[in-house]
């Protein structure tokens, strides 16, 4: 018999991302003993969720909503019963309109415990866990109020998100002008080895000018050599551990992820313009190579490149989206990195031109800046993006 399945808004690898120690032990602060209460009662919404699904014999719908409440708070009481339960279940039941309604209902009480987390952890405004639960309560609920309490944010600064659905943050900036129910194009920066996040994101917002664009600038794990936690404070040790060896792997779905949650959220346009600065080229190059059908102009700028990056690479359509590679004629690394090993600037960007022409980039140009250092052309990529809006 074929029946609808139903899907939760936030995966339980994000609720165990965001869970403290289950249970507050003796020298925890008060901080996470005052969260970890809000967390239960999270975590009671989905284990009631979960009774009542399971009534209605919804297996897989009843498990999510198990998990949920476990990642939260495994000592919860009734859990293990739900779980025997569960495990009992022939997983036969009909989604019903009622079902739905259930589902939804516990979806805005869980955000309301959410806000309250975000609440808590935002009164020290460095603290990630802030944004985390914000994000998470907006992809449950998204209510005008919360689109406009992060639209405001993002509107006066740079704002530090985090998806819903992948553990990649970047720096999001929404144009003065933005307004929900209207599209609006994208503009992806990535930062170089310096993985100064936020001075990349300033630079680009101010090249923005009047422009209706969203900037955003990934907190690129590939964008540097040896990576300083200090500088990735959305990141902690265990996830930079995780992925040192494959930072790319983790890059290039984050930002699909953060592009997805705009795009649900505030009105980002499928299709983004994306530049890369130094080391910030390996993310631009293997997010251009891996998903031309995302992007519709690309602006390398004096950037890193290494043949890996075309691993997976897609043949784009009709030769693929405007791509101008610009390097700088005085740039201290045009030949040797740091003046003192090879391969330089120009001998990368041989390799780039190469991998793009071997897998069908025809829309390809390539140019050396008179008199240009090494730079992440603000100027330039904005003026590139303007000529192929303009066409």
């Amino acid at each position: 018999m074929m029946r609808r399945s139903l899907v939760f808004a936030v995966p339980v690898l994000l609720l165990l991302a965001l869970a403290t120690p289950l249970l507050a032990k003796d020298g925890s602060s008060r901080l996470e003993k005052s969260a970890q209460k809000h967390k239960t009662k999270i975590a009671e919404v989905w284990l009631k969720l979960g009774q009542d699904l399971a009534r209605a014999d919804l297996k897989s719908e009843a498990q999510d909503a198990h998990d949920k409440a476990k990642a939260l708070d495994a000592e919860l009481k009734g859990l293990d019963a739900l779980a025997t339960t569960i495990e009992g279940l022939a997983g036969e039941g009909e989604a019903t309109a009622a079902t739905t309604k259930r589902i939804e209902k516990a979806q805005k009480d869980a955000a309301k415990g959410y806000d309250k987390l975000a609440k808590l952890f935002g009164k020290d405004e460095g603290d990630i866990r802030a944004m985390r639960h914000a994000v998470t309560a907006l992809s449950l609920d998204a209510s005008k109020k919360r689109v406009a309490a992060l639209a405001a944010k993002a509107k006066k600064s740079p704002l530090l998100l985090v998806s819903p659905t992948h553990e990649a943050a970047a720096y999001v900036s929404l144009p003065g002008s933005w307004k929900p129910g209207k599209s609006y194009p994208v503009l992806v920066s990535v930062d170089g080895a310096g993985a100064n996040f936020k001075g990349n994101a300033n630079s680009f917002k101010s090249g923005r000018g009047s422009r209706p664009f969203i900037t955003v600038a990934p907190n690129a794990l590939s964008c540097t050599n040896a990576i300083d936690p200090k500088k990735f404070p959305a990141y902690s040790k265990a996830l930079i551990d995780k992925w040192n060896g494959k930072r790319t792997s983790f890059d290039v779905p984050g930002l699909l992820a953060m592009l997805d949650f705009l795009h649900a959220h505030f009105g980002a346009e499928k299709k983004i313009a994306i530049t890369g600065f130094s080391g910030g080229g390996n993310l631009c190059y293997g997010f251009t190579l891996r998903h031309p059908d995302r992007v519709f102009c690309a602006a390398p700028a004096c950037a890193n490149f290494q043949p890996g990056l075309a691993q997976g690479a897609k043949k784009p359509e009709d030769g693929g989206p405007r791509i101008h590679v610009m390097t700088g004629e005085k740039d201290p690394h045009r030949h040797l990195t740091h003046g003192k090993t090879p391969p330089g600037i120009e001998e990368q960007t041989d390799w780039a031109m190469k991998a793009f022409e071997e897998n069908g980039f025809t829309n390809v140009k390539r140019t050396m800046l008179p008199g240009v250092g090494h730079s992440s052309l603000v100027r330039q990529v904005w003026d590139f993006v303007d000529e192929v809006r303009d066409k």
